[in-house]
């Protein structure tokens, strides 16, 4: 998870994002606990997250 924090620090200092697709259910919803997914620049694709 640290890794994509940084992934994603990087590409939005150069005006990019990450945008994740199709990971299985079990990862998306650790992505969500650890807010990974509401900082700016990362996007998931799928199932609404649920802790909006």
């Amino acid at each position: 998870m640290v890794d994509l924090a940084v992934l994603a620090r990087r590409l939005r200092v150069r005006g990019r994002g990450i945008r994740l697709r199709g990971a299985q259910p079990q990862i998306m919803t650790l992505i969500e606990l650890v807010g990974l997914h509401r900082l700016p620049g990362v996007r998931l694709e799928g199932a609404s997250p649920a802790l909006a």
